[in-house]
Parts: C-alpha cells; sequence; structure tokens
C-alpha cells in the first residue's frame, strides 16, 4: 500500500540521518540508499496524486491513498423550504449571476419555483390590476374542461305526497388550455450590484406586472386564438349603445336595467378611464344627486349607483376598415367573477447571460402558462358608443 510504504521510507531517511554522524559510517553507501530511497518517494507521491485525482473525478473519497473499493458516502446537504429566507437568497442570487454555496445550488437545483415571500408580492402586484381583482384566478397544472351551467330550471312546490319533477337542467364545458405569455428584459449586468431586496422589488415590477398587463388587456379584448379570450370577443353582439355625445344618466339606468338579477349582487362597472372622468363623474340623477361616490373605504376608487368602477382603458377597442382605424368606447357590467383565468404553469423567471456576452447584459424572462375565457356569457352585458 502506498502510504505504508511511504511511512517505511520516512521512518528509515530518519535512521540514514543518525547513522551519517556515527564516526565508522559508510557515507557512500548511506549516501547511495538515501538518494534511492528519494526517488522512490518522489514516485510514491507522483502515485499518490494520480490515484486521488482518478477517484475524485469517480466521485471517490481518498483519505489514506488506498483504494477501498467501496462507493463514496453522500454527503448530507440541507434543502431550504420556498418559505425560507434561505431559498429566497438563494434564488435571487442565482439570477443575478452571483456565486452559490453548495447548499444554494443544490436548493436552486432540486426547484426552480418562485420564493414564498416573492410570489406573495407578485400575487399582491396582481390585485393591483382592479380588473384581475374581480375575476376567479385558478392554478392547476394542466388543460381545464370546466362543467358550468347551461339550462337551470327553478326549484318548484310540491305535495307532501307528490313526487317532485326531474329538472332539465343542463351543463355546458368551458375549456382552459395552457397558452404561453412571455415577458422578456435586457438590462447591463450591473444587477449584480443590487441588494437582495431592491433586486426582488426590480424583477416584480419591470418583468412580472408586464405579464399583469397583458393579463388585464386579455381579459377585455384578447382573441381566444393562441392566448385568452376577453369578454369583448366573447360578446360579439353588443347589448345595446349609450348617447354618442356623451353618456348620460338615462343610458346608465338602461346598462343596469339590461343585466339579469342574479348577476347584479357582485355586479361592477368597467370602463375606459377617459368615459369615466369626463362623462360619468359629474353626471347627477332626476334630483340633481350625483351618480358617483367615492369609496370610504378605498381612497381613489368610486362607486356608480353603488356598483364598484374599474378603470380599464383596454375598454377602446380599434377596428380597421375601408375608411381607416375607429376607436370606440366600450361599457361593460356584470359580474365578472364569471370570467376564468387558469395558470396552468405559475410565472417563472430564468436569466441567460449568453445573449449579451459582447455586452456584458443579462436577459431575464418572465414566463407563465395560462388560458381564460367567461364561463357565463349572460353574467355580463356590453354597450359600446353610438355611432351617430
Amino acid at each position: 500500500m502506498l502510504k505504508k510504504r511511504m511511512k517505511e521510507i520516512q521512518t528509515r531517511m530518519a535512521e540514514i540521518e543518525k547513522e551519517l554522524e556515527a564516526p565508522n559510517a559508510d557515507l557512500t553507501a548511506l549516501e547511495e540508499e538515501s538518494r534511492k530511497l528519494t526517488d522512490e518517494f518522489k514516485g510514491l507521491e507522483e502515485r499518490q496524486k494520480a490515484a486521488e485525482e482518478r477517484r475524485r473525478i469517480l466521485g471517490g473519497v481518498i483519505t489514506d491513498g488506498t483504494d477501498t473499493g467501496r462507493a463514496p458516502q453522500a454527503q448530507e446537504v440541507r434543502t431550504f423550504a420556498l418559505d425560507t429566507p434561505e431559498y429566497r437568497s438563494a434564488f435571487l442570487k442565482n439570477l443575478k449571476g452571483e456565486t452559490l454555496t453548495n447548499e444554494e445550488r443544490t436548493a436552486v437545483s432540486a426547484s426552480a419555483a418562485i420564493p414564498t415571500q416573492t410570489m406573495n408580492k407578485i400575487i399582491g402586484r396582481l390585485r393591483e390590476y382592479p380588473i384581475l381583482s374581480v375575476i376567479e384566478i385558478m392554478h392547476i397544472p394542466s388543460n381545464v374542461d370546466m362543467p358550468v351551467e347551461d339550462t337551470v330550471t327553478d326549484a318548484n312546490w310540491v305535495g307532501m305526497s307528490a313526487a317532485a319533477t326531474d329538472g332539465t337542467d343542463t351543463l355546458k364545458t368551458v375549456s382552459l388550455a395552457a397558452y404561453k405569455l412571455i415577458k422578456t428584459v435586457e438590462i447591463t449586468a450591473d444587477v449584480k450590484a443590487m441588494a437582495i431586496d431592491a433586486f426582488e422589488d426590480w424583477l416584480v415590477s419591470r418583468l412580472v406586472n408586464k405579464i399583469h398587463k397583458t393579463m388585464a388587456i386579455s381579459v377585455i379584448k384578447g382573441t381566444g386564438t393562441s392566448q385568452a379570450k376577453g369578454v369583448h370577443t366573447t360578446l360579439a353582439t353588443k347589448t345595446g349603445t349609450f348617447t354618442k355625445a356623451a353618456m348620460t344618466y338615462k343610458d346608465l339606468m338602461k346598462i343596469i336595467g339590461s343585466l339579469q338579477t342574479e348577476y347584479a349582487y357582485n355586479a361592477v362597472f368597467v370602463m375606459p378611464r377617459k368615459v369615466f372622468y369626463e362623462e360619468v363623474l359629474g353626471m347627477v340623477d332626476t334630483t340633481g344627486k350625483p351618480v358617483v361616490v367615492a369609496d370610504p373605504q378605498a381612497p381613489g376608487k368610486f362607486n356608480v349607483l353603488g356598483y364598484p368602477v374599474i378603470i380599464e382603458d383596454a375598454c377602446v377597442i380599434t377596428t380597421t376598415g375601408d375608411s381607416g382605424s375607429t376607436n370606440t368606447d366600450n361599457v361593460f357590467f356584470g359580474d365578472f367573477f364569471e370570467y376564468k383565468w387558469n395558470f396552468a404553469q405559475d410565472i417563472e423567471v430564468a436569466q441567460d447571460t449568453s445573449v449579451g456576452f459582447r455586452t456584458g447584459s443579462v436577459c431575464y424572462r418572465a414566463m407563465c402558462l395560462a388560458d381564460g375565457k367567461l364561463a357565463d356569457e349572460n353574467a355580463i352585458v356590453r354597450y359600446e358608443r353610438a355611432a351617430s
């Protein structure tokens, strides 16, 4: 064995040193033996180094210069749950391109999921888009076929001894697929200089907010082709029109009255900013009272005749014809919780440095798989500005 022989050589070399001090020592023989032992020791050292390198490559653990023939023992590596500060730090450091410890590297390679604290910020920002706060958002990791009521009959009174008559209720299926929604942004490598908290805020505001904005637009006017289908697309036939010059109190009454009562409890208005601030905000009823009241629980939010108002400029629909492009204001009223949005894959964030190799920049990508549709077309009415 290498180490045993090396120890024997070291012992003999120590003995030779002592023998050289003796008056009658055979200096020539001792020096020759010392030279041979030195050469042999160097050779053994090289063999030991080669063996250690070979075993290192194979994953072995060499401690005594010998090959035990046993499989290396796995080192215990701590893992971090998604809601721990350690995982959050490792995840964000990895996105920034910083050097990770073995534990951090193991944590982020085992899971690409966004840390709980970061995801909470993402969800919080999502709810900052008012239209997204009133729809139903699900997180089912697959395509979804949702059974919803189609034809529904009422309950009936029957006598104590009479048999109930079966209803003729029917169901229909709303299918939600998994369409890819992506936002990328390329920035300089100065991002590495950001503190973790600042980088997290930048990540949410610059990348994820763009995903949310596109979601909000899609809820209104998504085409339904490789993307979510918006309520305007679904309600292709408008319910009615409102006055071309400016919306009137009578128009509001007509809009509210056209919605079936069962959907009125959770109903909201959704309209363009310009329509609300220029036409609705100063409107009064037949007694001279304002129809708009500020929400005392939420500064900056308003109710119209008791119904919350959501400002969404995607309600301005652009159409192109022979005479050019035309922008038409649309006002929606109804229960938007009947709009179903599903994340088949929640938002993920990744980085790539190869695209900006020459400039030192970094590309970040936020991506999710999602789809959305209006499940019940009776839940919302659509009015557009009259053409004349």
